[in-house]
């Protein structure tokens, strides 16, 4: 009886962590998405799925798309690379003309 008490504790911390980790991974996401899209520059800015480097890099990369705000530009649409340090939460933007990715979900 002890021991199935253990086996069910063991398997609903398992549970646990791992809806944890999602729900982590997902805010995080947000978290890179929102603050890309901001220091894009770009109105209606759309992110794309985010490119996850090896940790020891500590950076991920996405593709923003949107509208340049700019009255000269005449609502042309821009892309823009958006490198995001997780260490740092610190972003560099570069245009990116050409580039294509399918946008976050």
């Amino acid at each position: 009886m002890r021991a199935l008490a253990i086996a069910l504790s063991l398997m609903l911390a398992t549970t646990a962590a791992h809806a944890s980790s999602d729900e982590a991974q997902a805010q995080f996401s947000l978290a890179v998405a929102e603050t890309c899209a901001a220091s894009s520059g770009l109105d209606h800015a759309r992110v794309s799925e985010l490119i996850l480097f090896d940790d020891t890099l500590n950076k991920v990369a996405t593709l923003v798309t949107g509208i340049y705000p700019q009255p000269f530009m005449k609502g042309a649409t821009g892309k823009v690379l958006c490198i995001y340090d997780k260490l740092t939460r610190k972003t560099w933007i570069d245009e990116a003309t050409g580039w294509s990715a399918p946008d976050m979900l």
